[in-house]
């Protein structure tokens, strides 16, 4: 059982560490970049995932009830969005993306918001299936040439 955690400065460096497997680097950003990015995210959330005292991945997500530049004119703003899941190349496998998931769903409960929003790079790899396994449904619409997907919040 994962659970998530806020990155601070006795975790950050393992945190950073964490990869993706080789040809799953095309579809999320570093977990760095993804700190980095954070800090000038208004409405971010960053958490490392771990398993008892072993880091396993990272999660980050945004909420649009908080005002933020990266929000553009026709964004859902009842939806939570999942900005980014990593699962590090030696963890995947185990069930961790799946608990990451229901721990983006009970983050959306906790602001209140009725849907979970992602989105994902098309092409080899794409883990659409996986996303569509745990509720997120496509909906037709490209994210930054990403492909939006979309679902309640159970």
């Amino acid at each position: 059982m994962i659970d998530a955690r806020e990155v601070d400065f006795y975790t950050l460096s393992a945190i950073i560490k964490l990869k993706v497997r080789a040809n799953q680097e095309h579809l999320v950003a570093p977990n760095s970049v993804t700190i980095a990015q954070f800090h000038y995210e208004p409405a971010g959330c960053v958490r490392g995932l771990w398993n008892g005292d072993i880091p396993v991945g990272l999660i980050a997500m945004i909420n649009p009830l908080i005002e933020s530049p990266s929000f553009e004119e026709g964004d859902a703003l009842d939806a939570a969005y999942l900005w980014r899941l990593m699962i590090a190349d030696e963890h995947q496998g185990k069930g961790y993306g799946g608990e990451a998931i229901a721990i983006a769903y009970q983050q959306s409960r906790e602001w209140g918001l009725p849907k979970l929003q992602t989105s994902v790079v098309p092409g080899e790899n794409c883990p659409m299936p996986f996303y569509e396994q745990h509720g997120l449904k496509q909906t037709g619409k490209m994210l930054d040439k990403e492909v939006e997907l979309m679902g309640l919040v159970p």
